[in-house]
């Protein structure tokens, strides 16, 4: 780490923020001001993500802080960073009660979300933060808000956290809530091996039968080797004849794992199948193994691949980019070898500011088809949106490399170095067409 000697005075304001000394933090404002008074000087200073001492108070949990920079100096409670966070958004993650409690008492908006949709409750609920969740609730968190990866109750059944799970369905969360591509409250509690997690939901009355992103609850409890929750399903009246994306029933699904007592299970109470010739848990065996089944399921691959691809297409030009991504996953669990999928989906990631995962789908693309211009153009876009220009010249330069002729890549290179040289870019980003 650096000495405070190599840091700039905006960062070490930052950091006396972060770490709570009060008097460090007025000097360094001190030497900031020029004559516009305190106030414009600690919304002015930010770091890299457009955090400001208010965010870097919360995420160190310093009431102090925050109490000087909302009551004295007056700054807005609910101003929210690059990402779209709130003080309150930081003080819930880094779970710092006391803080969170003098936020929520001096005007913060428990509501208020980050751009991916998340909120101080969902942060709570993923943490298991009992005692957060509950004062959340009670200041008028919406116990049923989603996020671009689900609602609360998504997140505490994810990471099986029961206490969490009571205090949102004791305050009338919705168990059979579905989020896009996101498994349903009583999927995720089944993959992440919690039981009494999923028999709490199914108490609920969390619907046994509702299937997402392809599948339904029995079936993923068929795929995973869980049979108690096989049983608590079938008795809470779950059809072992539904079938999955792919055509295949949860006892079908249980003999391709070599989940042998889930199969045991599920054979009485399955109707026979007609492409099986010998209806016996030995015959479905061999059958699921066989020659002509592997073929079936890959033909029926090729079809979803299709199928969705298109579904994921006509979503991206309604610019419905949430659903897209759904679709076009949908087609990379079919197909994981296309890149065009892959650069599709990459884009939809971008359209939603989502950096990260368009850069994962990106590289991977290149990966796949190294002599593919619009793969490195993807990273460069990515790279962009990460405010890494270096490495989206690099990018675009590599793509330009491939195509030399092509305007929309020397543009984009031209951005980008313009970009690491501090000059203003344009409002659009252009973007290659599918």
């Amino acid at each position: 780490m650096a000495s405070s000697s190599d840091e700039s005075t905006d960062t070490r304001l930052l950091k006396a923020a972060l770490i709570g000394n009060l008097k460090l933090l007025k000097k360094l404002a001190a030497e900031l001001d020029y004559g516009e008074g305190f106030a414009k000087t600690f919304v002015g200073v930010k770091d890299a993500e457009d955090r400001t001492a208010l965010h870097f108070a919360a995420v160190g949990g310093r009431t102090r802080i925050c109490k000087y920079l909302i009551e004295e100096l007056k700054l807005d409670v609910n101003m929210k960073d690059g990402k779209g966070a709130t003080a309150l958004l930081h003080a819930t993650l880094g779970q710092h009660f006391p803080t969170t409690v003098y936020l929520l008492e001096n005007g913060a908006n428990p509501t208020l979300a980050d751009d991916k949709g998340f909120s101080a409750l969902h942060f709570a609920a993923d943490k298991g933060c009992k005692e957060l969740m509950r004062l959340l609730i009670s200041k008028g968190a919406e116990v049923d808000a989603k996020s671009d990866f689900g609602t609360p109750l998504q997140c505490a059944a994810a990471k099986g956290k029961k206490e969490a799970i009571k205090i949102l369905l004791d305050n009338n969360a919705n168990p059979n809530s579905v989020c896009h591509h996101i498994f349903t409250p009583l999927a995720v509690s089944i993959l992440a091996k919690s039981f009494e997690c999923s028999k709490m939901l199914l108490k609920a009355r969390a619907d046994p039968n509702l299937g997402s992103c392809g599948v339904t609850p029995l079936g993923i409890a068929a795929s995973e080797g869980e049979t108690e929750v096989i049983k608590c399903l079938l008795k809470a009246g779950a059809n072992p004849n539904f079938t999955n994306y792919y055509g295949l029933t949860p006892l079908e699904i249980a003999a391709l794992h070599g989940n042998h007592d889930g199969l045991m299970i599920l054979f009485p109470v399955t109707s026979q199948i007609p492409t099986i010739p010998n209806w016996s848990v030995g015959g479905i065996i061999k059958h699921i193994h066989s020659k002509e089944a592997r073929e079936q399921r890959e033909h029926k691959e090729k079809e979803n691949f299709l199928l969705s691809k298109s579904k994921g297409e006509d979503a991206f030009k309604r610019k419905d980019y949430v659903n897209a991504i759904y679709w076009y996953t949908q087609a990379i669990n079919a197909d994981p070898s296309d890149a065009t999928v892959l650069s599709n989906r990459s884009l939809c990631w971008a359209c939603l500011n989502e950096g990260r995962r368009a850069l994962s789908d990106a590289e991977a693309c290149v990966l796949l088809r190294p002599n593919w211009p619009k793969a490195y153009y993807r990273e460069g876009v990515a790279w962009k949106l990460l405010k890494n220009f270096v490495r989206a010249a690099d990018s675009f330069s590599d793509a330009l490399k491939l195509d030399p002729e092509n305007e929309e890549l020397q543009n984009a290179l031209r951005e980008a170095v313009q970009a690491e040289f501090g000059v203003p870019l344009g409002e659009n980003l252009a973007v290659m067409h599918l």
